[in-house]
């Protein structure tokens, strides 16, 4: 076979520490529209984000190339920093982990 085809989609389940609602309510939307933002900045393909205010839910396909452990590692690392600067210096943390769940459509 000349050329690779791949079609993997993960759903990754992760929760603010301790399941705190520290996800601001009125604001909710500007969180998945910037998490998706990141999936997009780190070369993977965001299907869908969505959520409460102590967990999300994300729906994305990144390349075979990407490890799934980094590719978190990042996205975390990346919103963590930014949910901060809103707080107003106010600290904000992720769990530890996440549930992820693939299937090849």
């Amino acid at each position: 076979m000349s050329s690779t085809y791949h079609s993997l989609h993960y759903h990754v389940v992760f929760s603010t520490k301790d399941r705190e609602r520290s996800l601001p309510e009125s604001g909710l939307d500007q969180v998945h529209e910037y998490l998706g933002g990141i999936v997009r900045n780190l070369d993977g393909h965001s299907h869908g984000v969505g959520g409460v205010s102590d967990h999300v839910h994300l729906l994305f396909s990144i390349s075979p190339s990407h490890r799934l452990a980094d590719f978190m590692r990042d996205l975390k690392k990346a919103s963590s920093v930014w949910l901060r600067d809103r707080s107003g210096g106010r600290g904000f943390t992720w769990q530890e982990g996440y549930a992820a769940f693939t299937s090849a459509l």
